[in-house]
Protein backbone atom coordinates (compact mmCIF):
# COMPACT_ATOMS: atom_id res chain seq x y z
CA UNK A 1 0.00 0.00 0.00
CA UNK A 2 3.07 2.48 0.64
CA UNK A 3 3.78 2.07 -2.73
CA UNK A 4 0.61 2.92 -4.14
CA UNK A 5 0.46 5.97 -1.96
CA UNK A 6 3.37 7.06 -4.02
CA UNK A 7 2.41 6.26 -7.28
CA UNK A 8 0.21 9.31 -7.80
CA UNK A 9 0.90 11.87 -5.08
CA UNK A 10 0.51 15.22 -7.59
CA UNK A 11 -2.75 16.86 -6.60
CA UNK A 12 -4.51 19.86 -8.60
CA UNK A 13 -6.82 21.71 -6.71
CA UNK A 14 -10.13 22.57 -8.58
CA UNK A 15 -12.20 25.06 -7.64
CA UNK A 16 -15.12 24.26 -8.92
CA UNK A 17 -16.57 20.98 -9.24
CA UNK A 18 -18.54 19.63 -12.40
CA UNK A 19 -21.31 17.37 -13.58
CA UNK A 20 -18.82 15.82 -16.45
CA UNK A 21 -21.56 12.96 -16.88
CA UNK A 22 -24.73 15.36 -17.11
CA UNK A 23 -23.05 17.86 -18.59
CA UNK A 24 -21.25 16.41 -21.99
CA UNK A 25 -19.53 19.26 -24.25
CA UNK A 26 -20.48 16.71 -27.26
CA UNK A 27 -23.73 15.90 -29.41
CA UNK A 28 -24.88 12.53 -28.71
CA UNK A 29 -26.71 10.18 -30.97
CA UNK A 30 -26.19 12.20 -34.29
CA UNK A 31 -25.99 10.09 -37.13
CA UNK A 32 -24.41 11.34 -40.13
CA UNK A 33 -25.75 10.66 -43.47
CA UNK A 34 -24.35 11.82 -47.34
CA UNK A 35 -26.40 11.03 -49.95
CA UNK A 36 -24.54 13.06 -52.91
CA UNK A 37 -25.45 10.65 -55.94
CA UNK A 38 -29.23 10.72 -54.74
CA UNK A 39 -31.50 7.81 -53.90
CA UNK A 40 -29.82 4.13 -53.12
CA UNK A 41 -30.79 1.05 -52.53
CA UNK A 42 -32.27 0.15 -49.47
CA UNK A 43 -29.04 -2.41 -48.59
CA UNK A 44 -26.85 0.54 -49.15
CA UNK A 45 -29.19 2.86 -46.56
CA UNK A 46 -29.35 -0.28 -44.31
CA UNK A 47 -25.00 -0.67 -44.43
CA UNK A 48 -24.85 3.11 -44.03
CA UNK A 49 -26.91 3.13 -40.68
CA UNK A 50 -25.61 -0.18 -38.94
CA UNK A 51 -21.76 1.47 -39.83
CA UNK A 52 -22.04 4.58 -37.69
CA UNK A 53 -23.45 3.20 -34.31
CA UNK A 54 -20.68 1.81 -32.51
CA UNK A 55 -16.56 1.69 -32.41
CA UNK A 56 -16.76 -2.32 -31.56
CA UNK A 57 -18.42 -3.01 -35.01
CA UNK A 58 -14.86 -2.63 -36.08
CA UNK A 59 -12.12 -5.32 -35.17
CA UNK A 60 -8.80 -3.68 -37.09
CA UNK A 61 -6.67 -1.27 -35.32
CA UNK A 62 -6.86 0.78 -38.48
CA UNK A 63 -9.93 0.62 -39.26
CA UNK A 64 -10.78 4.58 -39.79
CA UNK A 65 -8.68 3.77 -43.10
CA UNK A 66 -11.12 1.38 -44.46
CA UNK A 67 -14.22 3.79 -44.38
CA UNK A 68 -15.47 4.84 -47.30
CA UNK A 69 -16.23 7.91 -46.34
CA UNK A 70 -16.94 10.53 -42.94
CA UNK A 71 -20.44 9.72 -42.99
CA UNK A 72 -18.94 6.25 -41.85
CA UNK A 73 -16.79 7.15 -38.81
CA UNK A 74 -18.79 6.40 -35.32
CA UNK A 75 -19.20 10.00 -33.26
CA UNK A 76 -17.42 8.92 -30.25
CA UNK A 77 -13.92 9.20 -33.02
CA UNK A 78 -15.14 12.85 -33.39
CA UNK A 79 -15.18 13.60 -29.63
CA UNK A 80 -11.64 12.57 -29.47
CA UNK A 81 -10.48 14.78 -32.72
CA UNK A 82 -12.03 18.10 -31.22
CA UNK A 83 -10.21 16.92 -27.86
CA UNK A 84 -7.00 16.60 -29.50
CA UNK A 85 -7.62 19.52 -32.06
CA UNK A 86 -6.52 16.77 -34.99
CA UNK A 87 -7.90 15.38 -38.41
CA UNK A 88 -10.37 12.40 -37.48
CA UNK A 89 -8.53 10.52 -39.90
CA UNK A 90 -5.36 10.52 -37.99
CA UNK A 91 -7.10 8.52 -34.70
CA UNK A 92 -6.11 4.63 -35.95
CA UNK A 93 -5.65 3.38 -32.53
CA UNK A 94 -9.59 2.14 -32.01
CA UNK A 95 -8.57 -0.19 -28.81
CA UNK A 96 -6.87 3.21 -27.75
CA UNK A 97 -10.07 4.99 -28.41
CA UNK A 98 -12.10 2.71 -26.98
CA UNK A 99 -10.45 2.82 -23.46
CA UNK A 100 -10.57 5.79 -23.36
CA UNK A 101 -13.97 6.43 -23.58
CA UNK A 102 -15.18 3.31 -21.09
CA UNK A 103 -13.05 5.41 -18.83
CA UNK A 104 -13.65 8.88 -19.31
CA UNK A 105 -14.68 10.89 -16.17
CA UNK A 106 -13.87 8.11 -13.95
CA UNK A 107 -12.88 9.45 -10.40
CA UNK A 108 -9.13 9.42 -9.34
CA UNK A 109 -9.01 7.39 -6.01
CA UNK A 110 -5.48 6.66 -4.94
CA UNK A 111 -4.52 2.97 -4.95
CA UNK A 112 -7.91 2.36 -7.05
CA UNK A 113 -8.16 -0.14 -10.07
CA UNK A 114 -12.07 0.09 -11.04
CA UNK A 115 -14.63 2.16 -11.99
CA UNK A 116 -15.48 3.50 -8.93
CA UNK A 117 -12.13 5.22 -8.82
CA UNK A 118 -8.61 4.81 -9.72
CA UNK A 119 -5.28 6.22 -10.07
CA UNK A 120 -3.28 7.23 -12.56
CA UNK A 121 -0.18 4.28 -13.19
CA UNK A 122 -3.26 2.24 -12.53
CA UNK A 123 -5.11 3.73 -15.68
CA UNK A 124 -1.77 3.73 -17.91
CA UNK A 125 -1.16 0.29 -16.81
CA UNK A 126 -4.71 -1.01 -18.00
CA UNK A 127 -4.43 1.61 -21.49
CA UNK A 128 -1.03 0.27 -22.11
CA UNK A 129 -1.96 -3.68 -21.77
CA UNK A 130 -5.17 -2.96 -23.64
CA UNK A 131 -4.10 -0.54 -26.36
CA UNK A 132 -0.70 -2.15 -27.29
CA UNK A 133 -0.11 -5.30 -25.33
CA UNK A 134 2.15 -4.23 -22.81
CA UNK A 135 2.42 -5.22 -18.94
CA UNK A 136 4.04 -2.38 -17.02
CA UNK A 137 4.59 -2.30 -13.40
CA UNK A 138 2.10 -0.82 -11.13
CA UNK A 139 3.37 2.70 -9.91
CA UNK A 140 4.43 5.39 -12.18
CA UNK A 141 8.20 5.14 -10.44
CA UNK A 142 8.17 1.44 -11.34
CA UNK A 143 6.72 2.82 -15.00
CA UNK A 144 9.31 5.09 -15.28
CA UNK A 145 12.08 3.13 -14.84
CA UNK A 146 10.80 0.29 -17.33
CA UNK A 147 10.44 2.93 -20.33
CA UNK A 148 13.25 4.19 -22.46
CA UNK A 149 13.86 7.63 -21.86
CA UNK A 150 12.81 9.75 -24.65
CA UNK A 151 13.05 13.70 -26.03
CA UNK A 152 9.68 15.50 -25.28
CA UNK A 153 9.86 16.91 -28.83
CA UNK A 154 9.58 12.87 -29.99
CA UNK A 155 6.90 12.06 -28.22
CA UNK A 156 4.44 9.68 -30.29
CA UNK A 157 1.54 7.59 -29.26
CA UNK A 158 1.45 5.29 -26.59
CA UNK A 159 4.72 7.26 -25.15
CA UNK A 160 4.60 7.85 -21.15
CA UNK A 161 4.63 11.26 -19.51
CA UNK A 162 6.16 11.19 -15.69
CA UNK A 163 5.53 14.47 -13.43
CA UNK A 164 6.52 15.49 -10.07
CA UNK A 165 5.37 17.60 -7.65
CA UNK A 166 9.00 17.29 -5.36
CA UNK A 167 12.11 15.25 -6.10
CA UNK A 168 10.33 12.10 -7.16
CA UNK A 169 8.14 10.96 -9.86
CA UNK A 170 4.31 10.84 -8.45
CA UNK A 171 2.03 10.89 -11.77
CA UNK A 172 1.89 9.35 -14.97
CA UNK A 173 0.03 9.93 -18.07
CA UNK A 174 -0.33 8.53 -21.90
CA UNK A 175 0.49 10.91 -24.67
CA UNK A 176 -1.74 10.68 -27.69
CA UNK A 177 -1.13 13.11 -30.43
CA UNK A 178 -0.53 16.93 -31.24
CA UNK A 179 0.71 17.50 -27.32
CA UNK A 180 -2.15 16.20 -25.43
CA UNK A 181 -2.09 13.59 -23.33
CA UNK A 182 -4.64 11.41 -20.94
CA UNK A 183 -4.31 10.39 -17.44
CA UNK A 184 -6.27 10.46 -14.36
CA UNK A 185 -6.60 13.44 -12.63
CA UNK A 186 -7.06 14.04 -9.16
CA UNK A 187 -9.31 16.81 -9.49
CA UNK A 188 -11.01 15.44 -12.88
CA UNK A 189 -10.51 11.75 -13.17
CA UNK A 190 -9.51 10.37 -16.55
CA UNK A 191 -9.35 13.50 -18.68
CA UNK A 192 -7.27 14.33 -21.71
CA UNK A 193 -4.69 17.54 -20.70
CA UNK A 194 -2.10 19.31 -22.46
CA UNK A 195 1.35 19.82 -21.68
CA UNK A 196 2.16 23.22 -22.28
CA UNK A 197 -0.48 23.81 -19.34
CA UNK A 198 1.27 25.91 -16.85
CA UNK A 199 0.41 23.22 -14.04
CA UNK A 200 2.07 20.16 -16.14
CA UNK A 201 5.12 22.13 -17.91
CA UNK A 202 6.01 23.17 -14.80
CA UNK A 203 5.76 19.35 -13.13
CA UNK A 204 7.34 17.58 -16.40
CA UNK A 205 10.20 15.46 -15.86
CA UNK A 206 10.71 13.06 -18.91
CA UNK A 207 8.99 11.13 -21.25
CA UNK A 208 9.19 7.49 -21.83
CA UNK A 209 8.50 4.61 -24.49
CA UNK A 210 7.72 1.56 -23.85
CA UNK A 211 10.23 -1.48 -24.73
Amino acid sequence: MAGLLQSCALFRPSPVKSNRTNNSPFFDNIAISLNPKGPKSDQTQDRNAGSIGSIEDRSEGTYLNDLQGIEYIPPVVFRYAVLLDIEVEKLTNKKLIEYVHQWWAVPYRIGGNSKEGIDCSAFVQGLTNEAFGVSLPRTSREQADYCKEISRQDLKEGDLVFFAAGRSISHVGMYISNNKFVHASTSMGVVISDLDEAYWSRRFVKAGRLL
